[in-house]
């Protein structure tokens, strides 16, 4: 076990070098601390289930991922044939811990990791962090390409902000989610700036898009109709728009919004409308019941109403961002949580200063895009999963980019940045 450790080490830390050494002088200098920060997130995500949540997915999966590298081990083409359609028929189906499909589908990933590992644990947790850190370093250098003013921001946000490194580190869905979420948005980019795109490009995509799917739908759900409707704008409507004054172009984007957006809500049972209000309510009721008092998000008299929904939603943005406020912990990691949070709402106030900016902006769009992408997939997540612990995980999906906006020409940071230079 020990030798197969090792071998997995030395394969990791070679493909890492071959990343870096590709780097420019300045990128370079960031590289290394960023993914030890997050292959020790990922390992501290493991002690943390082990020692202090004592229940918990991660082990979950693993324990999963190794009965099925057994089954490997014992009858390949057996193991093959249940990875791609594995139903009830198969007698390992019922030695599993989890049945659901999209926790399954994390199982079996784990155990393709586990196979190459020797089925260590941490091993596996050290593959998932660094492909989860290629892909948000690719969308990092991405994001540089469109503005070098953004190179603080978007390291800090996509490399270093706490919350979002740690809960897409090691052996969840999210290490897996984000990183095929990063990578759709980094190839966006790309024909954004009207980049070449090449074959396998493509077909990174369509495995990103097909593991995002079956891991975080809902994150998938609201990124493609915004990134689809960014795209129309830029190369159809804008050329073809007369007046390109702000309060013209945001309701145009709302209108074309609405087509990505309806198409969306057809293509999951959950996002049918007549069914979308009753899954969200339902999934609150569930938290509720498993949360202690004040661990959570209260929306008393919540129903499956489009008017309830709407008048609890601005609630549910405010607490989506900002809670737990630093008042309400109960807990040291709560703390550790409500002090990020503190950090965003001061971010967040310096940036409505600049809001006027942001709307004569030549980036204007984009930051539209992400600003709806945040404020959407916020709203959702607070009113479906509003317990706090949950939630600080589940944001993962936007956190990073809510960062990225709000410390875009922000004065805090403009600040802090000549302190720095001075």
């Amino acid at each position: 076990m020990t030798i197969i450790a090792v071998a997995n080490g030395i394969v990791l830390l070679s493909i890492a070098y071959l990343f870096w050494k590709r780097e420019d002088a300045l990128l370079k200098k960031i590289y290394w601390p960023a993914l030890a920060f997050k292959l020790l997130c990922g390992i501290g995500l493991g002690l943390l289930y082990r020692y202090y949540y004592t229940v918990g997915d991660t082990f979950g999966y693993y324990d999963d991922g190794v009965r099925l590298a057994k089954l490997a081990h014992a009858d390949f083409t057996l193991y093959t044939k249940f990875l791609w359609g594995g139903s009830k028929k198969y007698a390992i189906w019922h030695e599993l811990g989890f049945q659901r499909p999209r926790a399954m589908f994390m199982s079996k990933i784990a155990s393709v990791l586990c196979l190459l590992t020797g089925s260590s644990y941490w091993m596996v947790s050290l593959y998932l962090s660094f492909v989860s850190f290629v892909a948000s370093w690719y969308l990092v250098k991405q994001i540089i390409r469109i503005n070098a003013s953004l190179t603080l921001p978007a390291i800090a946000g996509f490399l270093f902000l706490p919350s979002a490194v740690f809960w897409s580190s090691g052996l969840i869905k999210e290490s897996v989610a984000m990183a095929a979420l990063y990578f759709i948005t980094a190839i966006f980019l790309k024909i954004w700036l009207r980049d070449k795109t090449a074959i396998y490009h493509w077909t990174l995509v369509l495995l990103a898009l097909w593991i995002l799917w079956n891991l975080k739908y809902y994150y998938l759900a609201v990124l493609l109709p915004v990134l689809t409707t960014a795209l129309v704008m830029k190369y159809l409507v804008m050329p073809r728009l007369k007046y390109r004054q702000w309060y013209i172009v945001l309701p145009v984007w709302g209108i074309v919004f609405t087509l990505p957006l309806w198409v969306a809500s057809k293509v999951h049972p959950n996002f049918y409308p007549e069914r979308f209000l009753n899954v969200i309510v339902d999934n609150y009721r569930q938290f509720t019941l498993v949360s202690s008092p004040g661990d959570f998000i209260e929306y008393p008299t919540l129903k499956p109403e489009v008017e309830s929904i709407l008048s609890y939603s601005p609630k549910a943005l405010l607490s989506g961002l900002f809670r737990p406020f630093v008042w309400e912990v109960h807990t040291g990691f709560q703390l550790l949580v409500a002090m990020e949070n503190l950090v965003l709402m001061l971010l967040f106030i310096a940036s409505l200063a600049k809001v006027k900016n942001s709307l004569h902006s030549g980036q204007r769009l984009l930051l539209l895009s992400v600003a709806v992408y945040s404020i959407l997939l916020c709203i959702f997540l607070a009113l479906s999963t509003p317990n706090y612990g949950t939630l600080s995980r589940y944001k993962t999906g936007f956190v990073s980019f809510f960062f990225l906006l709000i410390t875009c020409d922000n004065p805090l940071v403009n600040r802090l940045k000549r302190f720095m230079q001075s």
